[in-house]
């Protein structure tokens, strides 16, 4: 199949919000610009992430138990390999206990890939009458998403992230298919309308809803109109921005290896741009945001011409184009 670039755009724009996103928390400046930053980007940015990952899944005619199991264990490893990196970084910047973050498995942002695995073998192993009825599955993975959060499992091995974003993966996963309404999926004005209403309802009537978005918190039952609410609002949104997205030659590179600038660009964060910021006093506004965004962002260009740092993203995995 030949590559789809504007798809590639799609994720190298991504992977910058999640830098932005990223640095804006690191920094904490908790203005009212940056909020509404956070909360634009956090309405989508993962969601939609998650969709495209749906999107890239293969039928599951087309699986092999034995391939998926293969897979399972190369993303594993991957996650081993990161998790203990972080354990060195936190004990040698911040002295914290090693033991503590083993135990914090999978640490920070390595929740996604922990999630994919699950996401995969859910598909995977979902049963047949089940799977053939896409509005039926998706609809109860929306309802999952919508009570999860009553639980408090937490950052618990990533099991409350991947019920949260589920109907996500679930859409791009039959969208790739056309067994989802493609009318409905490009109806910008429906999306746009969505967007226009729930979008300022959610941050005027719940202004610190920062904890529903990120997906792994505990919130109360009074706040499922909230969730709700978010979730309406995160498909519209991801929608549109998927519907929108121009092919943009720059974001190709970035795209075609997210895996490699999503995993690095942490470390780059906390290792260098937050010590600097914290040792030298640097400023924190707007426009330092971006310029520490575009720093980490030139760095990781020039650490992707390195291979061992590649392989390392991706350890046992055969390089294919897809």
């Amino acid at each position: 199949m030949e590559r789809d670039w504007r798809i590639d755009s799609l994720k190298g724009f991504l992977i910058l919000l999640v830098v932005i996103g990223h640095v804006i928390i690191a920094l904490d400046n908790n203005n009212i610009i940056n909020h509404a930053v956070m909360g634009l980007i956090y309405v989508f940015h993962m969601p939609l992430f998650i969709l495209i990952s749906g999107y890239f899944t293969r039928p599951v005619e087309q699986q092999d138990g034995h391939r998926l199991w293969q897979s399972v264990g190369k993303l594993m490893v991957t996650i081993v390999i990161f998790h203990l990196i972080w354990v060195l970084l936190r004990y040698c910047l911040k002295g914290d206990d090693p033991i503590d973050i083993l135990l914090e498995f999978p640490y920070g942002i390595l929740w996604y890939i922990m999630s994919l695995i699950y996401w995969r073998i859910m598909i995977y192993y979902t049963p047949r009458p089940l799977l053939q009825r896409p509005a039926v599955y998706i609809g109860l993975a929306f309802l999952v998403s919508l009570l999860i959060g009553l639980t408090n499992l937490g950052n618990l091995l990533s099991i409350q992230r991947t019920l949260n974003f589920f109907p996500f993966f679930l859409m791009g996963y039959y969208y790739r298919q056309g067994l989802i309404s493609s009318k409905w999926w490009k109806n910008n004005t429906l999306h746009i309308l969505t967007v226009v209403v729930l979008l300022p309802t959610i941050f005027l009537l719940f202004p610190k809803c920062g904890y529903i978005l990120n997906g792994a918190d505990h919130y109360p039952i009074i706040e499922l109109p909230q969730k709700a609410m978010i979730l309406m609002c995160s498909t519209a949104m991801s929608l549109l921005v998927y519907n929108f997205m121009p092919d943009v030659k720059m974001l190709h590179a970035i795209g075609k290896d997210s895996l490699f600038y999503y995993l690095y660009h942490y470390i780059l964060l906390i290792s260098l741009i937050e010590p600097a910021v914290e040792h030298f006093s640097l400023p924190r506004s707007q426009p330092f945001i971006l310029l520490y965004s575009t720093l980490i962002m030139v760095l990781l260009v020039l650490m992707h011409r390195f291979k061992p740092l590649r392989w390392l993203a991706r350890p046992g995995f055969n390089r294919k184009k897809r």
